[in-house]
This record gives C-alpha cells, sequence and structure tokens, in this order.
C-alpha cells in the first residue's frame, strides 16, 4: 500500500468520522431542545376524552361503557372488532407524521417520556396503550389531575414508585433518537384519537414476567407485547 493512498485513505476515514461525529451532535441537539420545549400546558382531559371517545366528560364516558354490557353478543363481537385498530394503518400514519407540525406541552412530554422509557422495545399499539394507562389516570379522582403528576407520582421512592423508571436512580432523559422521535409521534397519534383496544379503561399494568400482588384486586381488560393492563375503575 504506498503512502499516497494510505494517507488519502486515513483522510477519507477521518472525513467520515467527523462528519457522523456532527450528525449525532445535531441530532442530540434537535432532541433536547424539542424536549426541553415547555408550550401551554393544555387541558389533556377534555382533549382526549373528546377525540378518543367522542363524549365530552368522564360520567359520560362511564355510562358509556355501562351500554355495553346490554349488548347482544353478536354486537359485543361486533363492537370488539371495531375497537381494535388496524395495526398496519396505525404504523402509516406514525411513519408519515411530521412532527415540526406539533407543539408539544409539558404534559404531553411527561406522556411522551414514560412511553420511551416504558415501551420504547413494544409494538406500536402497546405504546399507545401505555400512554392511554396514563391519560386514563388523569381522568381518575383517584390519581393527580395532570399527566406529570401521574408520570412522576412518588418519584423520590426508589424503586417503589407508579412508573419504575422516574424513580430508579437513572437519569430520565431520551438517549434513543429514533425512539424518543417514535414516542412523540405515538403521543401525537393518541391525543388526536388513535386508540390501542386494549388498554380500554386501563389504570395499571405489569410486565408479564413478573406478577405484583396488586393484580389480584384489579380487573384484567387486555394484554399486548409484554404488558398486561388492568383496571380499578
Amino acid at each position: 500500500m504506498s503512502k499516497t493512498f494510505l494517507k488519502f485513505w486515513m483522510t477519507e476515514k477521518a472525513g467520515l468520522a467527523i462528519a457522523s461525529a456532527v450528525v449525532v451532535a445535531m441530532t442530540i441537539i434537535a432532541s433536547v431542545v424539542m424536549f426541553q420545549a415547555t408550550f401551554e400546558e393544555g387541558a389533556l382531559n377534555e382533549k382526549y376524552t373528546l377525540a378518543r371517545y367522542q363524549v365530552s366528560t368522564p360520567d359520560e364516558l362511564l355510562q358509556k361503557y355501562d351500554r355495553i354490557g346490554t349488548l347482544s353478543p353478536k354486537a359485543l363481537a361486533r363492537l370488539k372488532n371495531l375497537d381494535m385498530p388496524d395495526v398496519t394503518k396505525v404504523e402509516a400514519s406514525v411513519d408519515s407524521l411530521d412532527l415540526f407540525e406539533h407543539q408539544f406541552s409539558r404534559q404531553e412530554l411527561c406522556v411522551a417520556q414514560a412511553v420511551y422509557f416504558e415501551a420504547r422495545g413494544e409494538p406500536l399499539i402497546g405504546q399507545v396503550a401505555i400512554a392511554e394507562v396514563i391519560l386514563n389516570r388523569v381522568h381518575s379522582a383517584r390519581y393527580p389531575n395532570t399527566a406529570c403528576k401521574v408520570v412522576f407520582q412518588n418519584q423520590k421512592l426508589f424503586n417503589r414508585c407508579q412508573f419504575s423508571f422516574a424513580c430508579d436512580g437513572k437519569k430520565d432523559r431520551p438517549t434513543d433518537i429514533r425512539s424518543w422521535e417514535r414516542a412523540l409521534k405515538v403521543v401525537a397519534l393518541v391525543m388526536s384519537g388513535e386508540r390501542s383496544g386494549v388498554a380500554k379503561q386501563a389504570t395499571h399494568y405489569h410486565a408479564d414476567y413478573v406478577s405484583p400482588n396488586w393484580r389480584l384486586h384489579l380487573a384484567k381488560v387486555g394484554e399486548v407485547g409484554r404488558h398486561i393492563f388492568y383496571t380499578d375503575i
């Protein structure tokens, strides 16, 4: 190998390394700026309820669920099928969603944080379900009335908080750019009315490799990926 070729090869390799470092730095900076955005707080409760269930109050939502029990088995089966999303269409919606068209409130970013840390390795519908759990808790009088308070409830209790990532002693800032982008898109879809068809009124979930005692006192409503969902409503 000639010295001229070796010098050229090393120069080209160095250039590629520098270019890659610049790209990584730019994406990280963009992510931090996006993550630190603190636009309007927004009324997640009303916005989510209206978009997701076409109802205006939690009481109306409960009445809607009460009526399900009066349906015939045939009608109930049809309702169940309608309630399940077309995964292909949801995936296409995520892929086509342009984040630059969205301004995320602090509350929405808290939901995205939970989706990222709790379910970034889960199927898309599983990530949607995690977002639903958080917003279902916001609706419930048994839990804090904002998404951020729900996500970080009891965060000072080491390994004893509501969402494990919030109290595991590790940093709560996303480092996987692609997964963070996907979490943001999931939140945008959920806030526009997307449903998992699994979480329904779910307020709790756990991974399928653990068996917490609290599950015995709740009603199971569905499973997706490695998570099992329950409700206490």
